[in-house]
């Protein structure tokens, strides 16, 4: 159920939209309470985005007796949504044009909060225009901040995109049982992947992705940003080039520690595991 409200967020419904939309599917028929019991969201908030679904044709209301009872759309709706958004925006295009101002550019930040919001910015970064990232990733922090289960869906989800990755994994906060920390994986998911020289202490995840640079803190702070900035994308992408190239592959980082005493391997992703 989480991965098709991850797709449903981003075909451009809210986390909650999604989730209430999917229950009443569901549900069939229902009232208000039914809904925040399955959802676990409150009534008030139920009712406004049952609000905002019929603004998007996606919610029908009828009444039972006294009471109201309501049933999802179709989901072909959702089809016919995304196309009547796209004929609005090609209408308005040419005014959104003739008002920008293209002499002085004005960086824009994004701030997201708690694990949901750091979630969210990994889903925003599912939308560059190239199908690619650059990441570095401190994966005890990642796994903390956005949960195991929901990062592995999220790996399933990037390779159904067809979106391909290099990532700068920390050295000093790899997870050794991490499934995905297993080389046999990297390819298979559309990743090209590096460790740090040891030492580095990066406790931050940071995407970078067309003109945007995306920041996500430790679960103890809980909170990220992202910035739009063509000049601040470019420069902090010749910053990761350069610790791209002091960074090991698996093999060169194997080879190096292969006379250190032993520690645990990785775990072994089986076919079964491996989400492709």
């Amino acid at each position: 159920m989480e991965r098709l409200q991850n797709e449903l967020f981003s075909i451009g419904l809210s986390n909650k939209e999604a989730r209430i939309y999917l229950a009443c599917l569901e549900l069939g028929p229902t009232n208000i309470q039914n809904i925040a019991n399955k959802t676990n969201i409150k009534r008030s908030t139920v009712y406004e985005t049952l609000e905002n679904l019929k603004e998007k044709s996606l919610m029908h209301v009828t009444t039972k007796g006294k009471r109201k009872q309501y049933l999802a759309s179709e989901p072909e709706n959702l089809l016919q949504t995304i196309k009547e958004k796209e004929r609005a925006l090609k209408e308005i295009l040419p005014q959104l044009k003739s008002i920008n101002n293209i002499g002085f550019a004005k960086p824009k930040i994004t701030f997201y909060e708690g694990k949901e919001g750091l979630r969210d910015i990994y889903m925003e970064a599912l939308k560059s225009s190239t199908n690619n990232a650059d990441w570095i990733s401190p994966m005890k922090s990642v796994l903390e901040t956005v949960g195991i289960e929901w990062m592995e869906h999220y790996v399933e989800l990037k390779v159904k995109k067809n979106y391909w990755i290099r990532s700068i994994h920390v050295s000093d906060l790899l997870i050794d049982s991490y499934k995905y920390q297993d080389p046999a994986t990297f390819e298979k998911t559309l990743r090209d992947v590096r460790f740090s020289p040891k030492n580095m202490q990066i406790p931050n995840a940071i995407g970078i992705y067309d003109n945007k640079v995306a920041v996500l803190s430790s679960r103890k702070e809980g909170f990220g940003f992202i910035i739009e900035s063509e000049d601040y994308a470019q420069s902090m992408r010749e910053l990761y080039s350069l610790l791209w190239d002091k960074s090991k592959t698996w093999n060169q980082l194997h080879v190096e520690e292969k006379n250190l005493p032993s520690k645990q391997a990785p775990q072994k992703a089986t076919e079964e595991d491996i989400y492709y």
